[in-house]
């Protein structure tokens, strides 16, 4: 479980399937305002391919197997952070299938003996970044919600959503509102077990 004298650390979680995309542009312009002591990590989901999740959480004793290299690595990253941000495009209404494929994996990792998932993810902030290409906003809350319902369930403290509008490349620099919102975005003190409704 993360306490409040963990030191800080963020792991950007990119999910696009594109390289340098507009959500990209906007999560580095929030990490830039970040205290120079604060560690981040920066991981491409497409680079780092995970398996095929299988369910086998009925089958037999329901316990998984320790996870691959890949898996490994994720794993440690998401255990190691204080912080996760979601930087993710919004996809048909929803999470990047990179995205949601890392989320399945979590219940794989909950049941790996010895790992204590559930119990390290408590009290870790959840955040997220997200481009689209609709000046309606409201058109994200199915993403949204599966973010802070993901949260709520584990005991992590739902942080906040930053929302851009991008549609071609590098659409997001002339997003002057979202650019704006970012500079203090991740500005809100670490306290964890203080779980954020909006």
């Amino acid at each position: 479980m993360v306490t409040s004298n963990s030191p800080r650390r963020f792991l950007f979680l990119l999910t696009s399937s594109r390289r340098g995309g507009n959500s990209e542009l906007l999560a580095q312009q929030a990490a830039n305002a970040l205290d120079a002591d604060i560690a981040r990590d920066w991981i491409r989901l497409m680079d780092l391919p995970l398996p095929p999740f299988i369910d086998i959480r009925h089958d037999g004793d329901g316990v998984y197997p320790q996870p691959d290299a890949v898996g490994h690595e994720l794993l440690e990253a998401t255990l190691n952070a204080t912080d996760i941000v979601f930087v993710s495009p919004l996809y048909w209404y929803g999470l990047p299938t990179l995205a949601k494929h890392y989320l399945d994996h979590w219940s794989g990792w909950m049941r790996v003996p010895g790992v204590n998932f559930a119990e390290r993810m408590a009290g870790k902030q959840l955040w997220a970044v997200t481009a689209l290409s609709d000046e309606d906003y409201s058109v994200a809350d199915p993403l949204i919600g599966t973010l802070k319902l993901t949260a709520a369930y584990l005991g992590m403290d739902w942080a906040g959503v930053l929302l851009g509008y991008g549609n071609r490349p590098a659409d997001i620099l002339d997003d002057h509102h979202a650019l704006g919102q970012a500079a203090g975005f991740f500005a809100r003190p670490y306290a964890p077990g203080e779980v954020q409704h909006a």
